[in-house]
């Protein structure tokens, strides 16, 4: 049996050797994800695996939560709490499971049987005789390598796909706290604007008590007077009702993206709308950059690549898709040993792994209209941002360069010795108002269409929204 112990000692070898390649560990998988996430925001990403990492992270976003949140404070503690984040990490470890399950040899199989001799012809036969075998599937030891290199790359699309989830929650919660910083600075415009109708009806009820003794035409007149501005006054308190419904809307849907939800309700946040920058980006210039550099173009491209592996491997195996290889060893008791290897074949006759080349190869195909898709639809995305970054672009410069402007000559002819409660004044001061208020909802749209223009071109950091 010498021989075949020696021949039989090459099958593990050879395992040992193919599984010899370092498989990377749960945290430098983490850290792969976490990278890519590193190249698109400054806020950290960490893993909380554990009681001790739950309480840091806490802890962090505690420190943070102390003053008011600015727009990158707030991304760091969404970062920090927000659980749909930790998913993408289990939910990328699940990946990782199945390239540490693509790298591991197939154990092998022991044989053992008993057999008695029996019938009328028993006498003549030695006793009880044993058999003991091993076998092993040859087939996975040699598709090891191209299932490893599918796993691997199958891995690495995972990544990205997670990097590219989490770069979304990041640019989502930075739009919410934009939504909700103009939310609270509309309500208070909304409030001041009220307090200006309300003086106004305060000043026409007192001139009309300083002159009591009127024919009843004018009585008549001035109760519809004091209608038509009740009637503005209610109008008003139900803009400021809305503003207020508006901002706390907001504010509830940025704390369920920060993750404090009945942990720190007492949160708010700092800093105003920024301004409007002096330029914005040459999107043309950047288009076909940046369509190579978004994560869902690389994870579709990367899902191609996994997919031609796929259908390279079926194809090369297509006509041996079974091959064990073993050594047997017969003993009757009492008599003599026989040993020797032994194979198991499959003869392809009928099945030629024809349904498994079709699927493999639908799958590619299925990935590149997918890929097709997918920068079509990050073309979309660029152009559509961009002009919506432009038009809004346009409509804050013509309030700069044109309403303002032209509402403040306004003011100066009127002059500054006069009454400030005169109706004409408190009409222009409200006005004034109004405008401010839709300023602020533009300004808002504005940073809202330049963080998902940046975004959607690779690179929110070009953004530069406020720190």
């Amino acid at each position: 049996m010498h021989r075949y112990r020696t021949t039989w000692l090459v099958l593990p070898a050879a395992a040992a050797l193919l599984a010899g390649c370092a498989l990377p560990s749960s945290r430098d998988n983490a850290a792969a994800m976490t990278g890519l996430v590193a190249s698109q925001t400054p806020a950290s990403l960490t893993w909380r695996r554990d009681a001790a990492a739950h309480a840091k992270a806490r802890t962090a976003a505690d420190a943070l939560l102390a003053d008011g949140l600015t727009l990158e404070e707030s991304v760091s503690v969404a970062f920090l709490l927000n659980p749909d984040l930790q998913v993408y990490f289990e939910q990328l470890e699940i990946s990782r499971s199945q390239y540490v399950a693509a790298a591991t040899p197939p154990n092998p199989v022991a044989i053992v049987g008993i057999r008695e001799p029996g019938g009328s012809l028993s006498a003549f036969y030695p006793g009880r005789n044993v058999t003991v075998g091993v076998l092993q599937n040859v087939i996975n030891l040699l598709n090891m390598p191209d299932r490893r290199r599918i796993a691997r790359r199958d891995l690495a699309r995972a990544r990205v796909e997670a990097a590219n989830r989490v770069t979304q929650f990041g640019a989502r919660v930075a739009q919410a706290w934009l939504e909700y910083n103009a939310a609270l600075r509309i309500e208070e415009l909304r409030g001041r604007s009220q307090a200006i109708v309300q003086t106004a009806l305060d000043n026409l009820g007192a001139a009309h008590a300083r002159n009591p003794d009127v024919s009843p035409a004018v009585t008549a007149t001035r109760a519809a007077q004091l209608a038509q501005q009740r009637a503005g006054l209610f109008r008003y308190r139900n803009l400021v009702l809305r503003a207020g419904v508006d901002s706390a809307t907001a504010r509830q849907k940025l704390a369920l993206l920060l993750g404090v939800g009945g942990w720190r309700d007492d949160w708010r946040i700092a800093g105003e709308l920024p301004p409007l920058p002096a330029a914005d980006f040459d999107t043309r210039a950047l288009e076909e950059a940046g369509l190579e550099k978004r994560f869902d173009v690389i994870a579709a491209a990367r899902a191609v690549d996994t997919r031609l592996a796929i259908l390279a491997m079926q194809r090369r195996f297509r006509w041996l898709n079974q091959l064990d290889l073993g050594v047997f060893r017969d003993k009757a008791i009492g008599g003599t040993a026989f040993s020797g290897p032994n194979a198991v074949v499959e003869i392809p006759l009928f099945d030629q792994r024809q349904a498994q080349l079709l699927a493999a190869d639908a799958e590619l195909r299925s990935a590149l209209r997918n890929l097709e898709s997918v920068r079509g639809s990050a073309r979309a995305d660029i152009r559509t941002h961009e002009q919506e970054m432009r038009m809004t672009r346009a409509l804050l410069e013509n309030y700069d360069g044109s309403i303002i402007p032209n509402q403040q000559a306004m003011a100066v002819g009127l002059g500054t010795s006069g009454n400030p409660d005169d109706p004409e004044r408190l009409g222009l001061r409200l006005t004034m108002l109004t405008t401010q208020e839709e300023q602020a909802g533009l300004l808002r749209d504005y940073w809202r269409a330049r963080s998902a223009l940046a975004l959607s071109l690779g690179d929110w950091s070009a953004a530069q929204l406020p720190r």
